[in-house]
């Protein structure tokens, strides 16, 4: 799967469970602290899937990629279009998570 991405926080998919990946290893080095393995939040906004209405929420933390499966699993049910990503820097994403879009944008 190619994720869309984004590291802007205005930056909103209506459509989409977003995982939200947040990684303050950078921060942690510069103090002379060990880095620690990011840690993602699953968030949507309301939706109506089904006939249901479904309210904004989020849940979380998450390891990365215990939240691309739940985003997964969420989109499935719920019947959102898609799964997005957004980071706080590129540079933290791991390809063993998956592929970033080339370039940065939800639309």
């Amino acid at each position: 799967m190619i994720y869309q991405w984004t590291t802007d926080d205005d930056e909103v998919a209506l459509d989409a469970i977003i995982v939200g990946i947040g990684d303050d290893s950078p921060a942690l080095m510069e103090a002379g602290a060990t880095p620690v393995e990011p840690t993602a939040n699953i968030y949507w906004a309301d939706w109506v899937g089904g006939g249901d209405k479904i309210k904004a929420s989020m849940e979380g933390p998450y390891s990365v990629p215990e939240a691309l499966a739940r985003a997964d699993v969420l989109c499935a049910f719920w019947g959102f279009n898609r799964v997005v990503i957004a980071l706080q820097r590129r540079e933290t994403w791991q390809p063993q998570w998956g592929e970033l879009a080339e370039a940065e944008g939800l639309d």
